[in-house]
């Protein structure tokens, strides 16, 4: 499941990254490995992004995608047609990113319940892992996913940013946490907490780029390249070495996403 890559072994995956039509992708992707990373999974999150969110997917290389509607632009939704064709493709890997924000609200309430109660129904009829933003929201997100997901699908709480208490009550219905730069911030004692409560077979990493970039880098441009400053402070938070935290992260991905990571030549090798 793992390589070498300019004398490393990819071992983290990045289970959540954002792609914009300017980023260059390539380079993004070359960087990542250069760092140690070898997997990742891309978000669609709109009409507009979905389709080439998806068209990045390359199983070969560990790019997977996951296809969805993010709660910002809930009011956006017309149906399911797009993503089912999107969700039959094999690199479209996940449902996401759906959820609630009552942060911003920029679609209202009501109507970010309505739709995130398709996806999860979709989630549910496909098999696939849901992919979950939950921001300001954690009772009707919580309840909405007991309503509308069918036990025994997988799915992640992107973000993680709740109390240990929530930590528990989503890991009793079976989540998946993931942390990102946020956990290395100075104040996100919080997340830290809550980070405590986790075992380590029930944790993801992600970047979320290209934002929340970790220390040293907060306030830059995020990118996966970052995710080992991510798995370094998770590591050691748990008093595991970085490498064994990758292993089980890792892992913990490929499980969820039901993927394998190919073994990819490095670069400038034959």
């Amino acid at each position: 499941m793992t390589t070498e890559s300019q004398g490393r072994s990819l071992l983290w995956f990045d289970t959540h990254l954002h792609v914009s039509p300017d980023d260059d992708f390539e380079a993004m992707v070359a960087a990542a490995r250069a760092a140690g990373v070898g997997g990742f999974l891309v978000q669609g999150t709109s009409l507009d992004d979905c389709g080439s969110t998806a068209a990045l997917g390359d199983p070969a290389r560990g790019i997977y995608a996951a296809a969805g509607l993010h709660p910002h632009v809930a009011s956006s939704f017309d149906g399911l047609s797009l993503f089912r064709d999107l969700l039959a493709r094999p690199a479209v890997v996940a449902v996401g990113e759906i959820g609630l924000d009552y942060h911003y609200n920029l679609s209202p309430p009501e109507r970010q319940r309505e739709v995130f109660a398709v996806f999860l129904e979709l989630a549910s009829a496909l098999g696939k892992p849901a992919v979950i933003h939950c921001r300001d929201a954690y009772a009707d997100c919580r309840q909405l996913v007991r309503d509308h997901l069918r036990p025994g699908i997988p799915f992640i709480i992107h973000s993680f940013t709740g109390t240990p208490d929530e930590a528990g009550e989503w890991l009793g219905m079976g989540a998946m946490l993931s942390m990102n730069g946020m956990v290395t911030f100075n104040k996100a004692v919080n997340i830290r907490e809550a980070l405590a409560v986790i075992p380590v077979e029930r944790l993801l990493l992600e970047t979320d780029s290209p934002y929340l970039a970790p220390a040293p880098y907060r306030g830059r441009t995020n990118c996966p390249a970052f995710l080992p400053l991510v798995g370094q402070r998770v590591a050691r938070e748990k008093g595991l070495t970085a490498e064994a935290l990758a292993a089980v992260t890792t892992g913990n991905a490929c499980r969820l996403l039901n993927v394998e990571l190919p073994a990819i030549e490095p670069a400038g090798m034959s």
